[in-house]
């Protein structure tokens, strides 16, 4: 029995030793790293990161290497404690993190985030527009950048023809008050830190849209020949020149211009037009548009009026007092009232006048009235008058004896059987063709370049002063003959 015992407790023993041996030769788990922190500063160019962080101590005793892990992982096994980002940019979020390993592959993150500087600079990145800022001496070099205290400095700017696309950087110049860049190809524009601005000339760009309601100084405005499908100038109240002709714009509300001295809105869309807020227009151009009326009864200022090209059946003159120059040709005007003593210049053609009364407009220079249905035409008043063109309309009489200064005389393609000539000694372009003249004498007229007298085939005789006188710019019937007749 206590033999028993005692190899029972042999056994036990043993066993005990051997567990206790096994435990004594298994290895120690490795440990990570200790934690450590990651300092990110910026560096003095704002946009370089400079890490620096604590040494980590292996619990193991290990050698460690970090890792720097920024959108990629930019190092690794790094003995040093500090790296620097370069070139982060500027404004830019700079998420990263620090990783720590032993030779064992076990490691400790620490995570690290900044802020990089502001831009010191104002980014211009249309190459030509930098160019053109370094010819000016606004800018000094190619590298798309430009100093903000440079462009504060200017007042007046003009990039005109430098085959610009792109004006990005122009809100960096918040003192600038004239900014011409017509002539490019700049298909947006946004001036809307341009506060100061009160002229500006946008003209022949590829521009679709233009957003002026932060520019509230302005008083002259010129988008012309641009692709503008709507033109809001209702903060604009300055304006007293606004030019945006050919556009596809289809209305325009100028009704808080009370100053606009000078509009020019035509080949556009506009089927109607409003002026009466705009008493003090002196001059205005809504020509090729798709107007039916105008009224300007409201504009006594007006000098300079074209309606021309449009669909206007009837036009009220009888306040323009002052005008100076009417041009209404290619409307719907069945008569007009043209006793306007200051008119100088009338282009009243391609209408349905039947009469046209111009004997009070003494001043008269230039009178172009063809394409109607004028069976008669008295300019016996019309002393100064210069140009006549009053060709395809009814006439079966015309004096231009009182018209001693003329140089133009288009009357072809009436109904004239007679013409004298003889007083229009200034008489330089002549077409009296497709009448049915008898006669012609142009002996005096020395000073003729052009003379057009075809298709009066009953004219036998042309008189002229001289044979030698006879030019190839002259054109007759071929049974008609030149001849000295006095």
């Amino acid at each position: 029995m206590n033999i028993k015992i005692t190899a029972l407790s042999i056994a036990v023993l043993l066993t005990l030793f051997v567990v206790s041996c096994k435990k004594n030769n298994d290895p120690e788990p490795n440990l990570p790293p200790a934690a450590f922190t990651v300092i990110p500063k910026l560096a003095a160019s704002g946009t370089d990161v400079v890490l620096t962080w604590t040494k980590t101590k292996d619990p193991n005793g290990d050698p460690v290497t970090y890792a720097v892990v920024y959108k990629d992982t930019l190092a690794k096994n790094l003995t040093d404690t500090t790296y620097t980002i370069k070139n982060a940019g500027y404004g830019a979020s700079v998420v990263g993190s620090v990783v720590a390993s032993d030779n064992q592959k076990a490691s400790t993150v620490s995570s690290f985030s900044i802020t990089t500087g502001a831009n010191p600079y104002v980014a211009i990145p249309d190459v030509n527009f930098e160019k053109a800022l370094i010819t000016l001496k606004i800018d000094d070099v190619q590298d798309g950048n430009l100093l903000p205290s440079s462009a504060q400095k200017v007042t007046s700017l003009n990039v005109a023809g430098a085959s610009i696309k792109n004006l990005q950087g122009i809100e960096a110049f918040v003192n600038l008050k004239t900014l011409i860049c017509y002539s490019n190809n700049i298909s947006t524009l946004d001036v809307s830190k341009n506060t100061a601005l009160t002229s500006l000339d946008c003209s022949l760009n590829n521009l679709t849209n233009l957003d002026v309601s932060k520019n509230t100084a302005l008083t002259s405005l010129n988008c012309n020949y641009n692709s503008i499908n709507a033109l809001d100038v209702g903060t604009n109240i300055s304006l007293n020149a606004l030019a945006c002709y050919h556009n596809n714009i289809s209305s325009l509300d100028i009704s808080k211009q009370p100053a606009l001295l000078n509009l020019n809105c035509s080949v556009n869309k506009l089927a109607v037009l409003d002026v009466t807020k705009n008493t003090a227009l002196t001059r205005l151009d809504a020509s090729y548009n798709q107007l039916t009326a105008l009224d300007i009864n409201k504009n006594t200022d007006l000098t300079y009026l074209d309606c021309s090209n449009n669909s206007i059946a009837t036009l009220d003159l009888s306040k323009s007092t002052l005008l100076k120059t009417l041009y209404c040709g290619n409307n719907k005007l069945i008569s007009l009232d043209t006793k306007n003593i200051a008119l100088s210049y009338l282009y009243c053609q391609s209408n349905s006048l039947t009469s046209l009364d111009v004997s009070k407009s003494t001043y008269l220079l230039d009178l172009y009235c063809y394409g109607n249905s004028l069976t008669t035409l008295d300019i016996s008043k019309n002393t100064a008058l210069q140009a006549l063109y009053c060709y395809n309309n009814k006439l079966t009489t015309l004096d231009v004896s009182k018209n001693v200064g003329l140089g133009k005389l288009y009357c072809y393609n009436n109904s004239l059987s007679t013409l004298d000539v003889n007083k229009n000694t200034a008489l330089y372009w002549f077409n009296c063709s497709t009448n049915s003249l008898t006669a012609l004498d142009i002996s005096t007229n020395l000073a003729l370049e052009y003379l057009d007298c075809s298709s009066n085939n009953k004219i036998q005789t042309i008189c002229v002063a001289s044979l030698a006188k006879v030019s190839t710019n002259w054109t007759k019937d071929v049974t008609a003959t030149y001849k000295v007749c006095k």
